[in-house]
């Protein structure tokens, strides 16, 4: 008797609970995909098959949009006033041009500004991209650049520095002075405390006692970067809610960072759901079993809720219109968002709230955003608390501080559960120097003139009312531009669809305005600019307007959906280009390697003639057996030449792609094999059709042997290299025999002594590709 039949009652019950099993991971895949960065998995994705192509030219880019009459008559006249201002000129920065290829970091790029589609609208070499020297004696800072020969005044600086947001007379420059003093080696004893990493000292003992005091955390762990100081929170945090689960949530389109398990585009055991969602609640508490933490950027609440923040604003196509939520209603959302997982750590799963910090804190006098996002009267108190280098003036130190518990707190008797965060700098005696000494200045008014919360009530006051003004010229002079700010950070709206906005900083930096090579109209300014300054950045602001709107930049695009449909259509042929040309580079690699000599060429000719006129024809007008019998013999004729006569260097052959040495053999003992079941088939069919009932005819079997000495190693290749390399291959062994007569017709015919050229089978041959010479070693 069966199990089943033996214990019905158990077998059912058993069956029933593995389908409910079975079900409830499937519908909680459906879920978390649907609550995935799917788009952003997409545009990943595509990001292997999107070329750009030959270039087409400025006018021609310039007329993606396909401009009304006279549109493109002024685009022009912009662009060479762009290249006047921004091009080569007379002279070149020489320095920039030779620097900025041996970085890798794309940020130093000379003048990147633009969106993706417009790169051809891109000056290179920039003449501002080379800085010398930066004036912060007397108000907002100048930049002074190298431009080669010529002279330039000073720019104003309206750059990407996220860190120094106080002022660098005031604030910084005794910052440092009192920073040089306590590294001095010769003359302070405790510098030398840099020599003892990773041990615990005096400058630890008190920044790790200031940090908790100012902040009211338990516990704190140390990074050089916001990047890893993110990637310890999440393992920390996962590490102490160990048995629960290990995803971690955080919210659409909100920046942590770019290190594994934090990027923007391809996270891995990560749900993105909305903010200011009672859907996104809901989702949290249901899967309390699967989640980890949830983790916030408050600084949405300026970036705007759900939209992409650096670097994602770059592909921008058409209007931007980032509505800051206001104060009490995301303070609200974040309030409730802390009580959801109180709720779940209390009653269901432990559940950290985090708070990414690292952009947000010190810009205003709360100082960070869970004083900043009081409800009710009531501050924030998250778990875990991420911050930046702002909290060490700029040094390289960052900080996770959390609640007890939270922090990489598990039971140590599990043995191989281990702390995977380990850094050698962690707590690098310089940063925690430098970082006491900025503590001192927040904490205590220590070396500086002015409070620090007077200062940064001061400077958003300013910059609060500098925004209002510059969006009152802005609507005076009727320009589709306007400006928001959090603090000093500023970001730019654009309220005209046009495919052109991302040129306004492009018009910005002719005008005189210092902007981040990769600025895409986000920007920073600190404490030291002054009243006077901003008026003269709003003229600024507002001239580069007026001169962008004038040049016809700022019209509407009205052919969005034609213009993606041509690009789809120019992208897919640019792909298909580059799919041919990787075709046509492996047969040219193979007949390099592997295709030298005469009577292998010959062999290849002929073969190839026998395979065209004979062979395939032949199958195709169904005639299998005969078909494949000439496909055998011309192959035969083709390996010949290999194995015969062909003086292989093993080492360079490994350059090609496909067919190799070990492949074709491998191909050859699996014909010998089935030639073996063939002429026993009577005893093999017996076997088989105890289990299947199949019929081959010797059409059917001699085409499936046939398909069988390549589709192996097809999918080997497809498995290695993707399913586009595995069907370049096919392509490129289905077209060889026409190609090869193209590569060796005038091998037709060869002399008769070149088949004494036997090849040594025990030689050691090696080729020189440049000169197709072989020798044989000794």
């Amino acid at each position: 008797m069966s199990l089943v039949e033996t214990y019905p009652v158990l077998s059912v019950t058993f069956a029933f609970m593995a389908f409910m099993l079975v079900w409830s991971h499937l519908r909680e895949w459906m879920d978390f995909a649907s609550h995935s960065n799917l788009k952003y998995k997409v545009l990943d994705f595509l990001g292997s098959f999107i070329y750009y192509g030959p270039d087409i030219g400025v006018e021609a880019t310039l007329t993606l949009d396909d401009p009304a009459p006279g549109v493109l008559e002024k685009r022009l006249k912009g662009q060479d006033y762009l290249a006047s201002k921004l091009g080569g000129g007379a002279t070149h920065n020489k320095r920039g041009q030779e620097l900025q290829p041996k970085l890798v970091d794309c940020r130093f790029a000379l003048a990147k500004v633009c969106m993706p589609l417009l790169r051809e609208l891109e000056f290179s070499p920039a003449k501002r991209n080379f800085v010398t020297g930066v004036d912060t004696d007397s108000g907002m800072h100048l930049v002074t650049v190298d431009t080669g020969d010529e002279k330039t005044d000073p720019l104003l600086y309206c750059g990407s520095d996220a860190v120094h947001t106080l002022s660098c007379k005031d604030f910084h420059a005794p910052i440092q002075t009192e920073i040089n003093k306590r590294m001095d080696l010769e003359n302070n004893k405790e510098s030398s405390l840099r020599f003892a990493p990773i041990a615990l000292n005096t400058e630890l003992e008190k920044n790790a006692n200031a940090i908790l005091e100012l902040t009211g955390f338990d516990q704190v762990r140390y990074s050089l970067s916001g990047s890893e100081a993110m990637d310890a929170a999440f393992k920390d945090v996962r590490a102490s809610t160990r048995g629960v689960g290990d995803f971690i949530v955080r919210f659409s389109s909100a920046y942590h960072g770019h290190v594994s398990g934090v990027d923007f585009l391809n996270s891995q055991k990560v749900i993105y759901l909305k903010e200011c969602s009672q859907e996104s609640l809901d989702f949290i508490e249901k899967y309390h079993f699967r989640i980890a933490g949830v983790v916030v950027n408050p600084m949405q609440h300026f970036t705007g809720i759900n939209k992409p923040s650096p670097p994602g604003e770059k592909l921008n196509m058409g209007t931007r219109v980032r509505q800051a939520t206001s104060r009490e209603e995301y303070a609200q959302w974040l309030h409730s968002l802390q009580e959801k997982c109180r709720y779940c750590t209390k009653y269901l799963t432990k559940m950290a709230f985090i708070v990414d910090d690292i952009y947000f804190a010190f810009r205003t006098p709360e100082l960070f955003s869970k004083d900043y996002f009081t409800y009710q009267g009531k501050a924030l108190e998250p778990d875990v608390m991420v911050l930046g280098k702002g909290v060490a003036a700029g040094y390289p130190l960052s900080m996770v501080l959390g609640r007890r518990g939270y922090l990489n707190t598990y039971d140590k008797k599990f043995l191989l559960q281990v702390n995977k965060t380990v850094g050698t700098l962690a707590a690098w005696h310089g940063g925690l120097v430098a970082s006491n000494v900025f503590l001192e200045a927040i904490n205590k008014d220590s070396f500086i003139k002015e409070p620090v919360k007077k200062t940064l009530t001061s400077m958003v006051e300013r910059f609060d009312a500098f925004s209002t003004k510059l969006n009152g010229m802005y609507e005076k002079e009727n320009l589709p531009v306007r400006i928001h700010n959090f603090s000093n950070t500023f970001s730019i709206n654009y309220l005209v669809g046009s495919l052109f906005n991302s040129r306004y900083p492009q018009y910005l930096m002719a005008e005189g305005v210092f902007l981040g090579n990769y600025s895409t109209g986000k920007f920073n300014l600190n404490a030291d600019t002054t009243v006077a300054d901003l008026d003269k950045v709003a003229q600024k602001f507002v001239e580069a307007a007026k001169k962008m709107k004038n040049d016809g930049y700022f019209e509407p695009q009205k052919n969005k959906k034609s213009m993606i449909m041509k690009l789809a259509g120019r992208f897919t042929l640019n792909y298909l280009k580059l799919f041919y040309d990787q075709i046509m580079l492996d047969k040219k690699i193979d007949i390099d390697v592997s295709h030298n000599h005469p009577v292998n060429k010959c062999g290849h000719f002929w073969s190839s003639v026998f395979m065209i006129l004979v062979a395939y024809p032949m199958i195709y007008m169904g005639h299998p057996v005969e078909g494949c019998l000439w496909f055998f013999l011309t192959h035969v004729v083709r390996q010949s030449g290999h194995f015969f006569y062909e003086h292989q260097d093993k080492d360079i052959e490994k350059l090609k792609f496909g067919h190799k040495d070990a492949s074709k053999k491998e191909a050859v003992v699996f014909l010998a094999f089935a030639a073996i079941v063939y002429h026993n088939r009577a005893a093999f069919w017996e076997k088989i059709s105890q289990y299947v009932t199949i019929e081959f005819g010797l059409d059917q079997y001699v085409s499936i042997v046939a398909l069988f000495t390549i589709a192996p190693h097809a999918v080997q290749i497809t498995y290695e290299y993707g399913f586009i390399r595995g069907m370049s291959w096919l392509l490129k062994i289905l077209t060889d025999p026409f190609t090869d007569i193209l590569d060796f017709w005038q091998y037709a015919v060869i002399n008769p002594k070149c088949f004494m050229d036997v090849k040594d089978h025990k030689a050691i041959y090696k080729l020189d590709l440049y000169t197709k010479k072989v020798t044989k070693v000794d």
